[in-house]
C-alpha cells in the first residue's frame, strides 16, 4: 500500500503500532530470530554520506568512525521521531544522543587543532581557541560547551544527583543536534587551518 494522504497516514501508523504490539505481546522479552520486523529503508544515512559531511576531518580513521557514530545517531533519532517512545526511555535516548553529540564534537575538534590544542588539552580550552581566534561565534562557543557538559553526565558515578529530573528533553535534543550541525557547517566552510 502506497500512502498518498495524511488520513492514509494516519491509518498505517495504526496498523503498524498494533501489529507491534501483538508481536511484542506474543514473544514478550525473548529473543526470536523470526519475530524481526524490517527496519525501513531510507532514512539511515549511509557511512559514505556521512563521512562527505566531515571533509575537513584529516584522520581517514577518525571520519571513519565519526561516521560510524553518526549513523548510530540517526538510529537513536529515528526512534525519537518515529515512535511514540516516552517518559524516561524517551529521557534516556535524548541523554544518550546529547553523548554521542560530545564524542563526535570532541574527536572533531582534536582532529581540528592537532599540532596546535594539543590531546592532553581539556576541551573546553579547545573551545577557547576557537573561540579566541574567530573561529566560532560565542553562541557556538557556549553551545558546544554545554553539550561537552551534559556529554559528561555519563560518569554516573560522579552525579551527586538523580537523573530523573535533568535536562534530556526535546529543547535540548535541539540544541545539541543544531550545535553539532553549526559546527561542521563552520568547519567546512573555514577550512583546515595552519600549526604554526
Amino acid at each position: 500500500m502506497t500512502i498518498e494522504t495524511d488520513e492514509e497516514l494516519a491509518a498505517a501508523v495504526k496498523k503498524a503500532g498494533l501489529l507491534l504490539q501483538e508481536i511484542q505481546d506474543y514473544c514478550g522479552r525473548e529473543n526470536r530470530p523470526d519475530a524481526k520486523v524490517r527496519f525501513p529503508r531510507g532514512y539511515l544515512r549511509t557511512a559514505s554520506e556521512q563521512r562527505n559531511r566531515l571533509s575537513f576531518v584529516q584522520s581517514k580513521e577518525l571520519r571513519a568512525n565519526l561516521s560510524y557514530t553518526l549513523i548510530l545517531t540517526d538510529s537513536v533519532l529515528w526512534l525519537l521521531v518515529r515512535t511514540d517512545i516516552s517518559a524516561t526511555a524517551k529521557d534516556m535516548l535524548i541523554k544518550m544522543f546529547i553523548f554521542l553529540g560530545g564524542a563526535l564534537v570532541e574527536g572533531i575538534l582534536s582532529d581540528y587543532l592537532v599540532g596546535i590544542v594539543g590531546k592532553q588539552r581539556s576541551f573546553k580550552k579547545r573551545s577557547e581557541y576557537l573561540l579566541s581566534q574567530g573561529i566560532v561565534s560565542q553562541s557556538l562557543h557556549d553551545d558546544l560547551n554545554w553539550v561537552w557538559d551534559i556529554r559528561n553526565n555519563m560518569h554516573l558515578f560522579l552525579l551527586d544527583v538523580r537523573e530523573y529530573e535533568n535536562q534530556y528533553n526535546a529543547s535540548s535534543h535541539v540544541r545539541c543536534a543544531n550545535a553539532f550541525k553549526e559546527l561542521i557547517k563552520t568547519l567546512n566552510e573555514k577550512g583546515r587551518i595552519n600549526a604554526n
